[in-house]
């Protein structure tokens, strides 16, 4: 058991943004699915759990939607049932590796929740916008689908004449693939079917605006990364210690003799750059080729390099 632990850890470091997301949405929706088990076993209501799930949704109803505004955030990481999250995540799975290869892992990130923050936002102005949507009262919305729709459109729209091979059988350009998928929503948004086909167009709409702007030199999830990277900034300062030493009190410390003599700051700062060139190395082989053609030594250092990060 240890090891499997330890694997799904070493894949959630060293893999890509798009393993990570997966791993995120799967750890919730099992998290969900074992509690709810748990209470039905005990006999306890499992509304108190539908309750707390409906509230990471995404409300439609506008005192709903003022009372839970986190979930335009938190909707695009909660599944109805399982062929509802593994739909979304296995085309995460294999467009998110080619998203990646283009664009890389930042920008992977802020498309897939900037598309989901956009696709809520056409969600809840369809809504409100188009009585047929209202039908049968205001929605409660789940799911990644706007956010990997938004991956899909920017990797289908960046690299067009990318041929896929469709069931292993037939070729077909990814572009032609991409629109096919856009249409059947389009098509689809008269159906009174429970699936928020506005937001999955909203998603597809931020891939295209994003890829478009980004051809002509302008990255529009420059913002998004600046808070990203702050945001991880400010959260690393919990790892490091401060120790203060008061001029009144003497602090003791049980000393021992190291087995090797320390080394001298030149020494460790050019051990440091060989060590991040390495790292370099293999972030620019995975870029290239995928995280499947690291060989396992490469796999092992940077695992190693990602604990000390």
């Amino acid at each position: 058991m240890s090891k499997i632990v330890d694997q799904l850890k070493y894949q959630f470091r060293a893999g890509g943004m798009y393993l990570k997301l997966i791993y995120i949405n799967a750890a919730i929706f099992i998290f969900f699915g074992v509690i709810t088990t748990v209470f039905k076993l005990m006999l306890i209501d499992i509304s108190i759990i539908e309750n707390f799930k409906d509230s990471l949704s995404l409300y439609s109803e506008p005192i709903q939607l003022i009372k839970h505004p986190w979930g335009i955030f938190t909707y695009m990481f909660m599944h109805q049932n399982f062929w509802h999250l593994f739909g979304n995540m296995l085309i995460l799975f294999f467009l998110g590796q080619l998203f990646e290869q283009y664009l890389g892992q930042k920008k992977l990130l802020s498309t897939y929740i900037i598309g989901g923050l956009f696709g809520a936002l056409i969600h809840l102005l369809a809504t409100y916008t188009f009585p047929f949507l209202r039908l049968d009262g205001y929605s409660i919305t789940l799911g990644a689908s706007a956010s990997v729709m938004a991956i899909f459109s920017a990797v289908g729209f960046y690299a067009p004449n990318k041929e896929i091979h469709l069931f292993g059988v037939f070729k077909i350009k990814l572009i032609i693939l991409t629109l096919l998928y856009i249409l059947l929503d389009f098509l689809r948004l008269s159906n009174n079917d429970n699936v928020a086909h506005f937001a999955h167009l909203g998603g597809a709409l931020w891939g295209f605006i994003f890829v478009y702007n980004l051809k002509k030199g302008k990255d529009l999830s420059t913002w998004f990364n600046k808070f990203a990277a702050f945001f991880k900034k400010f959260f690393s300062f919990r790892n490091k210690i401060k120790i203060v030493h008061s001029k009144n009190k003497k602090t003791k410390f049980n000393t021992y003799k190291p087995e090797k003599t320390p080394k001298d700051d030149y020494t460790y700062n050019q051990d440091k750059r060989k060590r991040q060139d390495r790292v370099d190395q293999i972030l620019d082989k995975i870029k290239d080729s995928g995280y499947d053609s690291l060989s396992k030594a490469e796999k092992d250092f940077l695992f190693d390099a990602s604990k000390n990060i």
